[in-house]
């Protein structure tokens, strides 16, 4: 006997085919009649609200006094709330920030009731790898989802292994996926549609309407009557359906029928067809059920369930509607820059200096916090982030960014303001500046790092100024002027109006050593002072540049050809252009029969020496033009071009082993993918490696055979932050800042291609959204790599670090405090642990910090701080206590982290 477990749910799109507004108004009346519906009918036993808390926000905003009944309704257990706070497309987002989306979701969900400990994952575009541990650390043991596991790859119910061996149950809705009782009993039953039923067909009973007049929304038809009622003549053929699809696969008797579509709302008719549909059923069982009440049943009867391993991507081979989608990874690539970019100001510089001001007896900035995690979170939604809605959700999309960035930016700088006037500048003359460059690192930091100077002058003031930089015991740091630039500043303050301020402002590079670890350190500046001669510049005649790691000479046609001076291995023709047309959709790639790679090989690039290179920093500045189709006419690409000008600065630095790329174009053409490719060289290479959440993924190069296949395989795959390739001696790596879709090229050279550009101008429905065509200018960031065996032993991290997480600077006259000139708040010992997070806890009471072992052998570190610790404690990733943790010495602790492992700190440091 089966037991069927009907789901009531809905799936809301925050913003999507309409706006947020738009879909508001439709939230509060789905609500409205809810929150009715289930006060009427206490049979009416539950109703998943879309397992995302920013729903609820979103509600109350509006009606305030609905707060009660939704409490009400949460605490008797029929209002399911949580785990998440929006619902994410993981492989868009770092993996500290679905931590903090779940920490969220829980926090507001709790306000209200319990929060549904069910891994319920309607969203993403596929599973990382990561999952399992991130839903143990929260008490969840189960995962239901259904894009990235089909039928080849296992039954409906199975064991999924995590990166680092944590085990959740899992589970691959059927064919119909999250909506197979939708389709295959609710549409048949209470409205008469079978799943054949697709087209609508005028029926003036049901009274459609639709504004007869342009709308910005293009808000489509609706009905006023929509003909609801049970038609229990259709009953025997649905639940026959409803079973073959559901019961093939499942390994017990429990099966789950679940009803959310897109913006469903609950109908009250439910309660009807269930019971009739109990009346028709001699063998089987079906009741009105909850994720809580299947789980349950399931767990007393799973056994000898297959067990499956690793990230769940897997393109939908056979079924229906259960596939993959991967291609929103190159969908308005600007969005996933832009988040990337926003994350790291945050994650990496915002909260880590407010933790560290904190513990100085600054007040933390949590209110400021919460109003930026909500706008990030909000905006890494699946359909938001991956660029697939209208227009106007991603221009919105970039406002709420500008809103973090500016939060983001004035925590940074007032926790610099609250650290350095606790430090002691008395060591400096009143005539000195001092700088004081933090870092927020939790490892020391040394490498040649840019800073803007300003230099008090006097109103027409021609002469540029000199000056040195020098530390407390008087060693001269080196300097290289990349710039004067005349400013007219001003200072301000709530005791006195705003007055201008003459000063002369530098660009300059420092070479900075052993920068403190989640510290500072303060410089001393002498103006007139002649810095002292650093030899010859690292460029070498007009098109090359050397260090003492990498030569880079500039080919004709503008790509690079790069020497490897420890290995002798030489790496030519990176930095191709790869242009194909792409006629497809968010969802889509379609290319024309017969389409053929327009290449950059044969242009004609012109290569000029930067102003400002030098000893320490040297730049190529690279012009080409890639003469491109204007766009699709007629299904081809059309005969007419444009030109599409691109410009390539290669940067060197003294002492790096990493060549710096910035690409700066202007996109003047449609319909296209643009991509950047590396030949490696590295023929012998079997899989590449990508930096994912928590976790760096080994994927196959071959591609599997796609005959036969309903969705082929992906040759493209997602990345965050770095993808490498090595045959095991040799490797090279590129790292990027937010690019998220990369595919190492099944050819001799393993050629790692980047994608820049996906555009195209079509979306749902065959719906115009001209943003898509992402023209104009785009900026992108890389660092190329060339090292010895794999990628473990690269320091790819600490690159990364210094690419996207720059140290921060203030400048200022000497101040007046008691604490040392050079302090480390916070370090690990070992570089190959990394840090996701520093944040005060959710208590308020203590110092989080989040680190993980990306490697795949075991790693020992030691936590260690200048400052006393109180207490250390383990906690899962919703803060709850572990273990105490033994304290050395009074500032240290020392644990070892298994492959893969995340774990998470409690600190509570004396102040």
């Amino acid at each position: 006997m089966s037991i069927c477990h009907v789901i009531s749910n809905t799936h809301w799109d925050r913003e999507w085919r309409y706006p947020f507004q738009s879909y508001r108004m439709d939230l509060v009346d789905m609500l409205d009649r809810l929150l009715d519906l289930m006060e009427r009918r206490e049979d009416y036993r539950a109703f998943v609200l879309d397992c995302q808390t920013v729903l609820l926000e979103d509600y109350l905003e509006i009606r305030p006094e609905s707060e009660g009944r939704i409490r009400s309704l949460a605490q008797a257990g029929r209002l399911k709330l949580g785990p998440w706070h929006t619902l994410p497309d993981m492989w868009c987002c770092p993996g500290e920030a679905l931590v903090r989306n779940l920490l969220r979701g829980h926090r507001v969900a709790s306000r209200f009731g319990p929060v549904m400990k069910v891994g319920y994952t309607p969203f993403s575009n596929g599973q990382i790898s990561q999952l399992p541990q991130i839903y143990q650390g929260f008490g969840i043991d189960s995962c239901l989802f259904y894009r990235g596991v089909g039928k080849h790859v296992a039954k409906s119910e199975f064991l999924w292994e995590g990166a680092d061996g944590t085990r959740i149950f899992g589970f691959r809705f059927g064919d119909y996926a999250r909506y197979n009782h939708y389709y295959l009993l609710y549409r048949p039953v209470l409205l008469g549609r079978t799943t054949r039923d697709r087209d609508y067909t005028w029926d003036p009973e049901e009274i459609p309407w639709h504004v007869a007049s342009d709308q910005v929304q293009d808000r489509q038809y609706s009905w006023l009557r929509p003909a609801i009622g049970l038609r229990e003549e259709m009953l025997d053929t649905a639940l026959e359906e409803a079973k073959r699809f559901t019961v093939a696969d499942a390994t017990t008797d429990h099966l789950l029928y679940m009803m959310g579509h897109d913006h469903s709302w609950a109908v009250e008719e439910e309660l009807d067809l269930i019971e009739a549909a109990q009346r028709h059923l001699e063998d089987d069982e079906i009741r009105h059920s909850s994720f809580e009440e299947y789980l349950a049943a399931f767990r007393e009867e799973a056994k000898n369930l297959e067990v499956l391993r690793g990230e769940m991507r897997h393109a939908n081979r056979e079924g229906l509607w259960t596939n993959l989608f991967a291609l929103i990874l190159s969908c308005r690539l600007y969005l996933k820059q832009r988040n990337a970019q926003i994350c790291a100001k945050v994650l990496g510089t915002a909260e880590p200096l407010a933790a560290a001001a904190w513990l100085g007896g600054s007040e933390y900035p949590s209110k400021y916090l919460d109003i930026a995690w909500n706008q990030i979170l909000i905006n890494q939604a699946h359909d938001a982030i991956g660029g697939c809605s209208v227009d106007p959700v991603h221009q919105a999309m970039m406002v709420r960014w500008q809103e973090v960035e500016t939060i983001a930016e004035e925590i940074t700088r007032r926790s610099m303001r609250d650290l350095i006037q606790r430090i002691d500048g008395s060591w400096l003359d009143p005539t000195d500046l001092q700088l004081t460059v933090f870092n927020p690192w939790t490892r020391t930091r040394s490498g040649i790092f840019e800073f803007t100077v300003d230099l008090p002058t006097v109103k027409g003031a021609a002469e540029s100024q000199t000056f040195t930089v020098e530390t407390l015991e008087g060693h001269p740091i080196p300097l290289q002027i990349l710039g004067h630039f005349p400013h007219m500043a001003s200072i301000e303050g709530g005791y006195e109006l705003p007055m201008p301020l003459c000063v002369e402002r530098v660009r300059v590079a420092l070479d900075l050593c052993d920068l403190p670890a989640l510290g500072h350190e303060a410089l001393r500046i002498r103006p007139g002072e002649k810095p002292e001669n650093l030899g010859e510049s690292l460029a070498v005649g007009h098109r090359a540049l050397e260090n003492e790691f990498l030569r880079v000479e500039v080919n004709a046609n503008g790509t690079l050809r790069l020497t490897d001076k420890r290995s002798g291995r030489v790496l030519d023709g990176l930095g191709l252009f790869e242009d194909t047309a792409e006629f497809g959709d968010p969802w889509n790639r379609v290319v024309p029969e017969g389409d053929t790679p327009i290449l950059s090989d044969g242009v004609r690039a012109e290569c000029h020496p930067m102003v400002g290179g030098g000893a320490l920093v040297a730049a190529l500045r690279v012009n080409l033009a890639l003469d491109l189709p204007l766009g699709e006419v007629s299904g081809q690409r059309s005969t007419g071009r444009s030109a599409v000008p691109v410009s390539l600065i290669v940067r060197l630095r003294r002492g790096s082993p990493a060549l710096e790329l910035t690409v700066h174009l202007d996109n003047r053409v449609r319909d296209h993918r643009l991509r950047f490719l590396f030949p490696t060289g590295l023929s012998g290479a079997t899989h590449s490696a990508a930096g994912g959440q928590f976790d760096v993924v080994e994927r196959l190069i071959e591609t599997p055979d796609p005959t036969g296949w309903k969705e082929p395989p992906y040759t493209t795959h997602p990345m965050w932050n770095f993808v490498d390739v090595s045959d095991g001696e040799q490797g090279f790596a590129v790292i990027n800042d937010g690019l998220t879709e990369f595919e190492v090229i099944d050819d001799p050279q393993r050629t790692v291609a980047i994608t820049l550009l996906r555009t195209f101008g079509k979306f749902y429905f065959e719906r115009p959204t001209p943003g898509a065509q992402c023209l104009g200018e785009h900026t992108y960031r890389f660092l190329l790599v060339p090292h010895a065996g794999t990628w473990g032993g690269a320091d790819l991290f600490g690159h990364i670090t210094d690419l996207t997480v720059p140290p921060p600077a203030v400048l200022s006259a000497p101040t007046r405090g008691t604490r040392p000139h050079r302090e480390s708040t916070l370090s690990l010992s070992n570089p190959a642990v990394q840090t996701s997070g520093i944040k005060r806890s959710e208590d308020g009471e203590s110092l989080v910090i989040r680190i993980w072992n990306p490697m795949e052998t075991e790693q020992s570190v030691t936590l260690s701080t200048e400052h006393r610790l109180i207490s250390a404690q383990r906690l899962t990733l919703e803060e709850r206590l572990i273990e105490a943790l033994d304290i050395r010495g009074d500032c240290r602790i020392s644990l070892t982290l298994p492959p893969k492992r995340i774990e998470t700190l409690a600190l509570q440091i004396a102040r």
